[in-house]
C-alpha cells in the first residue's frame, strides 16, 4: 500500500502494530482515505495509534501518537526548520506557498495499553498558506514527528475549526453520538 509507505517515511512505526481500520470520509468536501494503525491490530480509542488520512495518493494528516518522547532541548527555531522539512517532504509543490505564523507550545496526550493516561510537552509549528488554509507540524521536544496536517479551513463565524478532524479520537466519538462535543477551537462533530 503506498500510503503505508508515505507514513513510514515520516515516523517509525512500532513492531507490533497493524492496520485495524481503513475507511473512506468527507473532509472539506473531498472523499477521504483514513488508515489507523495500532499495536496487534486492536482497535483502542485514544490509544497509541497512526493515524493518516490521504487524498488519493497525497497525505493531507498525519498523528503519531506511539509513545511520550524523550525530554530533549529541542529549539524553536530547530522545530521551525524540521517543520518545514516536514511539510517539503511530504508535497514540495504545495510547501512552497506556505508561509510561518508561528510557534506555540502545546501538551498531546493517549491513553497507554495499559489505560494509563500520558501527556507530554510539543512544539505546535503552523503555517498560513497562500490558498487560505492553515497548516502546521508538531513536534515532541525531542524531534519526534507528532503530527502533521495540510489544508486546515477555518470557521470564522463560529470561532472553530472547519475541516473535520477524523485522526481525532474524541472528535470521531463525537461525531458518532458516543462522546460529547468538542469546545473550541475544535471542528463541530
Amino acid at each position: 500500500m503506498k500510503q503505508e509507505d508515505v507514513m513510514r517515511a515520516l515516523v517509525p512505526f512500532p513492531a507490533d502494530f497493524r492496520l485495524v481500520t481503513q475507511t473512506q470520509e468527507r473532509r472539506n468536501d473531498q472523499l477521504v482515505t483514513i488508515f489507523r494503525f495500532q499495536a496487534d491490530g486492536v482497535y483502542q480509542y485514544n490509544g497509541p495509534r497512526i493515524i493518516g488520512v490521504f487524498y488519493r495518493e497525497r497525505l493531507l494528516s498525519l498523528k503519531n501518537l506511539t509513545h511520550v518522547p524523550q525530554a530533549a532541548h529541542l529549539s524553536q527555531t530547530q522545530a521551525r526548520t524540521q517543520a518545514t522539512q516536514v511539510m517539503t517532504t511530504v508535497d514540495a509543490a504545495y510547501a512552497r506557498g506556505l508561509n510561518f505564523m508561528r510557534i506555540e507550545s502545546q501538551r498531546r496526550d493517549f491513553i497507554t495499553a495499559a489505560g494509563q493516561s500520558v501527556a507530554f510537552p510539543v512544539y505546535w509549528v503552523k503555517f498560513g498558506h497562500q490558498n487560505g488554509s492553515y497548516n502546521w507540524v508538531t513536534l515532541g521536544l525531542d524531534g519526534t514527528l507528532v503530527e502533521m496536517e495540510c489544508e486546515s479551513r477555518w470557521d470564522y463565524f463560529g470561532g472553530r475549526r472547519a475541516t473535520e478532524m477524523w485522526d481525532n479520537d474524541d472528535w470521531v466519538l463525537a461525531r458518532n453520538g458516543a462522546g460529547p462535543q468538542l469546545d473550541p477551537p475544535n471542528a463541530r462533530a
